[in-house]
């Protein structure tokens, strides 16, 4: 999607960044109404097919991300069941692409979802292989960074992927301090902590440093050092904190402290605006639940305000593409891991 096309939608969105409500109702809880709506967009064999995305319409991209929303649940029981049983058919073939988001989902799942133990080991194994040798962090590349030489842009660690990589593994029960203490370094690399200046030292996280394009927020504009600063957002902080306790961190630490502050301002009648970009609704949403989980301090998305964005048939969609939470199976599976059980 070229930058003008983007914009278009983001004109098009409503100010606070969310789908209408529509009209229609149900006495069935608005998760529920989510599951069955994400049960009845299951494939025969158990797959999940995007109708929004062809390069989604093969399975692998969709199955593990509804899979881990599902696994649990009674109500999808089955359909967890078959689920697993096609991502085991796909063999290592399931982590050829996206596998760090593959691999995290699947372990996420698995403690849940018993038919999901033998993949599991593949997904701990290829996460641990994609861990970025200098930086600690992990990026999207389907291949192992090298330890030397110059690094392609989509083998340079990010927040996200490193936060769910750490999710995965420390689902598994990964016992590795020397790992998870590199990690933690990158991560607390993107946080707009002890720079020393009010201006920047907000506590909040970001995407990267030095990759202005992925930040999300963009530029918060140049210290006393010289050195570019970025805007922290929400999904970013969420998730930042939520690695930091993951790889080790105190939680009564400044660090934590500072970031949990950060969220405790975040409020979302500001979704769209650069604190939370538009595109990122539902895993925003998503990536506060679970970090609230593991620090109760931080306020997952009012039910409400969640439901006011579904559609007629109880799924998700938002306006804005760039995330590909365009695709209602994205947006829904994220929607029903961000409600209440």
């Amino acid at each position: 999607m070229n930058r003008a096309a983007f914009l278009r939608l983001l004109v098009a969105a409503p100010l606070a960044g969310w789908p209408p409500l529509r009209a229609g109702g149900s006495q069935l809880s608005p998760r529920s109404r989510a599951i069955q709506w994400l049960v009845s967009m299951q494939s025969a064999d158990g797959a999940w097919r995007s109708s929004t995305y062809g390069a989604f319409r093969d399975g692998r991209a969709l199955t593990p991300l509804v899979l881990r929303a599902l696994a649990g649940d009674a109500e999808a029981a089955e359909v967890c069941r078959k689920a697993a049983e096609w991502i085991t058919g796909q063999g290592a073939a399931i982590l050829e692409e996206y596998p760090v988001h593959h691999a995290a989902a699947i372990l996420e799942a698995a403690p849940l979802c018993p038919g999901l133990a033998v993949p599991a080991v593949f997904a701990r194994r290829k996460l641990q292989e994609l861990q970025c040798p200098r930086t600690g962090g992990w990026s999207y590349s389907t291949v192992a960074p090298p330890a030397t030489g110059e690094l392609a842009p989509m083998q340079q660690a990010n927040l996200a992927a490193t936060t769910m990589a750490v999710d995965g593994l420390k689902s598994a029960k990964l016992e590795d301090a020397a790992l998870f203490s590199c990690a933690l370094a990158f991560v607390k690399s993107c946080q707009n902590f002890g720079i020393g200046e009010t201006t920047f030292d907000d506590g909040g996280f970001f995407q990267m440093p030095d990759d202005p394009a992925r930040n999300k927020a963009g530029q918060a504009g140049k210290d006393n050092r010289g050195v570019m600063c970025y805007l922290s957002y929400a999904s970013a902080t969420a998730d930042g904190l939520r690695a930091i306790l993951h790889c080790g961190e105190s939680a009564d630490s400044p660090r934590v402290k500072a970031a949990v502050k950060w969220l405790e301002k975040f409020r979302w009648g500001a979704v769209g605006g650069k604190n939370a970009p538009a595109d990122l609704c539902y895993y925003t949403a998503r990536s506060l639940k679970v970090t609230s989980k593991l620090c109760p301090a931080v306020k997952s998305v009012p039910e409400d305000a969640l439901v006011a964005a579904r559609e007629e048939d109880g799924s998700w969609k938002n306006r804005a593409g760039e995330m590909r939470e365009d695709c209602p199976i994205v947006a829904t599976a994220l929607a029903v891991e961000a409600l209440p059980a």
